[in-house]
């Protein structure tokens, strides 16, 4: 196992990681990057003015169909095309620019690894080191690019869902009014009841998710480790193929490679069937909260209090709130994946640093 110094220890996981990546934003071209970051911030922000837009949008369509306002609809439609039109020159801009930033991290990441791995003998060396160091070449070429891209897509999800909860929790908030209930005979005045119930529901939704779940993460990370060994073992038969030849020791190279698949259909199995109990929970939660809300506002629609427009809106605002809340439960296979992959480039600068050349900042 890699032994972690004091100061690893006392800084945790995401100092750790921090430390390793986190100088693209503070090198020589740290004033492109972090406005490059800003660029991307802002579109994740115009990004959560589109569902906000739909879900005013779709409160006007309900309501002028419900009173059947056929004037109405040549200007809804023209709402909806530029409504359209913003979503995608938004979606096309951010794709482009995160895109771009995920490129310039990962390259920057794997030109400060690749200068470690190969100063000093570094290459010829590590193999000698005490301790899980196998396949760097792997580790630079795949767990860098998943570091890297999933880093990027994770923070820009969990941005979006904040700005998205915070948005429509003030929809909801506003469309609920208050509603009465009686505790122990004392009627209570309960303002915004309908957020308070995507709070509970998403609660309940997540604390399961995360149970279910938790065997995936242990399941990804066992994956990933098998599949880094059998890359590993495919790379050390091309390296010595001579030898092999030589010494005729094909029959051997294929029983230890048939092995190692062995152990790669083993944590393919594992892992699939904890995506079964995922993907059945998940399934079942999607219907739900879709079908939830609907259940819980109609009774004010059938008492004529509200709009079908409003309902609509309602209904919306509450699942908007809850898909909000619900970031861990989507991204939960994604952590899980780029935890295992930061293990691994921190377990290779671990390395270079036992060396006795600690990894720097890139030039």
């Amino acid at each position: 196992m890699t032994t972690r110094t004091p100061l690893k220890a006392a800084i945790g996981f995401g100092g750790q990681f921090t430390s390793l990546a986190g100088g693209y934003w503070s090198g020589p071209d740290k004033w492109p990057v972090r406005l490059l970051t800003g660029v991307l911030v802002l579109l994740t922000m115009a990004q959560v003015f589109v569902p906000v837009m739909i879900n005013l949008w779709s409160q006007r369509m309900f309501d002028a169909l419900e009173q059947r306002a056929t004037d109405r609809l040549p200007v809804m439609v023209a709402t909806a095309c530029g409504i359209i039109a913003f979503s995608v020159a938004v979606t096309v801009v951010h794709l482009k620019v995160k895109r771009r930033l995920q490129l310039g991290w990962r390259a920057w990441l794997t030109q400060k690894l690749l200068g470690e791995w190969l100063k000093d003998a570094g290459e010829s060396r590590l193999s000698d080191l005490p301790g899980d160091y196998d396949n760097p070449d792997g580790r630079i070429a795949e767990d860098v690019r998943i570091v890297t891209e999933l880093a990027v897509d994770l923070c820009h999800s969990l941005i979006y869902c904040s700005l998205l909860l915070i948005s429509f929790a003030n929809i909801l908030w506003r469309l609920s009014g208050a509603a009465e209930v009686s505790l122990g005979g004392v009627p209570l005045v309960v303002p915004g009841y309908l957020l308070h119930i995507a709070l509970l529901f998403a609660a309940v939704g997540t604390t399961v998710a995360i149970q279910v779940g938790h065997p995936l993460v242990r399941a990804m990370e066992r994956r990933q480790g098998l599949e880094a060994d059998f890359r590993f073992g495919l790379a050390r038969i091309r390296e010595n193929a001579c030898s092999i030849a030589q010494h005729h020791g094909e029959g051997a190279e294929r029983d230890r490679m048939t092995g190692l698949f062995g152990g790669v259909r083993q944590g393919w199995n594992r892992q699939t069937d904890a995506l079964v109990n995922v993907l059945a929970f998940g399934a079942s939660y999607t219907v739900l909260s879709t079908a939830f809300p609907i259940l819980v506002v109609a009774p004010s629609y059938i008492a004529g209090t509200i709009t079908l427009g409003v309902l609509m809106q309602t209904v919306q605002a509450f699942q908007q709130t809850v898909a909000a809340l619900s970031w861990p439960i989507d991204n939960l296979a994604n952590v899980a994946q780029w935890k295992a992959s930061v293990v691994r480039v921190l377990g290779l600068e671990d390395a270079f640093q036992r060396l006795g050349h600690p990894s720097g900042n890139a030039a």
